[in-house]
């Protein structure tokens, strides 16, 4: 799991998904699937991973896990997980152990310019952005690759749940239900002064350039301010740096000027006139109290105009709901599925 470049002659080359780096390896010979140390650091059996090209032929990197044939619903959707800002596939893993030990098919890809993507920035930790655009339209993509036997679910978190609520608003193409948590729909940080000091630098030509105070990936440290940000679990926190530690690829520094001024431009898309009241595929958002990242109010504000939509509050849970304490994190998991299965 090295970061790998592939030219459009490479399309959709398949590899059983490497389940443990080096480390773990020597740590697991014969891994307990009830373990929660397991679950949260080694990959489920039974996945492929794959290099899809986008239509410019960058590479990004994708990983699919095919529905259990265990007599449920062989018709039931497949869940397309997105990720947030700076994430990659193997944060996800106890959500993926989860899913398809259910019998879900699973599918789930690293943003361009993170993860095992190929990287945007001037280095590779730089959290460059191609324009949200570019990402509206590789999401785009990533639904038809995910979609072949038919619409599928959606599962969205912060970033990635931004370019869903757009892409939903845009038609929402191949989506048959749509659940976003935190999403980017404001942020927190973006003040009067932020606003200006990021056009300032971006006159100046600075966007490639981190942000005030930003720099390249650290690791994390239980209790730290992160933390608290993120989740109230130190254990699960603790494990975006594992995950480094066995792929160093892997790791992400701060958001640049220009990824700043992209996201703030995109977000004022998305909070234009009429744009949510335009969404009208089934959609809920999960929501937490204690999210210093994102804008929650903005976020209240922009699912009370989509048509239908339902949304949930959890007290005292931080930005990222699927690394939360129990039994937080698996309610939230629990009424993320019972709305792809019932649709309330």
């Amino acid at each position: 799991m090295s970061d790998v470049e592939l030219g459009p002659e490479d399309a959709y080359v398949v590899q059983p998904v490497p389940g443990m780096g080096p480390l773990a390896q020597a740590w697991l010979t014969e891994p307990d699937w009830r373990d929660p140390l397991v679950r949260r650091r080694v990959l489920p059996p039974g996945g492929v991973s794959a290099y899809v090209p986008m239509r410019d032929a960058w590479p990004v990197r994708s990983l699919r896990w095919l529905p259990r044939n265990d007599g449920r619903d062989p018709d039931r959707p497949t869940i397309l997980i997105l990720t947030g800002r700076a994430d990659f596939a193997e944060k996800y893993c106890e959500t993926l152990h989860d899913l398809t030990e259910a019998g879900w098919g699973v599918a789930i890809f690293d943003w361009r310019g993170q993860g095992l993507s190929r990287r945007l920035g001037k280095t590779p930790q730089h959290g460059a952005s191609p324009g949200f655009g570019v990402w509206l339209d590789d999401l785009k993509q990533m639904l038809e690759w995910a979609a072949v036997d038919g619409p599928v679910h959606v599962l969205a978190h912060s970033m990635g749940g931004h370019l869903l609520l757009r892409y939903l608003a845009a038609g929402g193409a191949h989506v048959a239900r749509a659940v976003v948590m935190a999403p980017m729909v404001g942020l927190a940080s973006a003040s009067l002064l932020t606003r200006l000091l990021t056009a300032l630098q971006m006159l100046r030509g600075q966007g490639g350039d981190y942000v005030l105070g930003g720099g390249p990936w650290r690791p994390g440290m239980a209790g730290d301010r992160r933390q608290t940000m993120l989740t109230s679990d130190p254990e699960r926190y603790g494990d975006e740096s594992w995950w480094i530690g066995q792929f160093p690829s892997l790791a992400l520094g701060s958001v640049t000027w220009g990824w700043l001024d992209d996201a703030m431009a995109s977000i004022a898309a998305l909070n234009g006139r009429g744009v949510a009241q335009a969404i009208t595929t089934p959609l809920l958002a999960l929501l937490p109290t204690r999210d210093a990242l994102v804008d929650s109010a903005a976020t209240r504000a922009l699912i009370k105009r989509v048509p239908g939509a339902q949304f949930a509050e959890y007290p005292g849970a931080g930005h990222e709901l699927l690394r939360e304490a129990e039994p937080l994190r698996s309610q939230v998991l629990a009424r993320a599925v019972d709305f792809f299965t019932t649709g309330s």
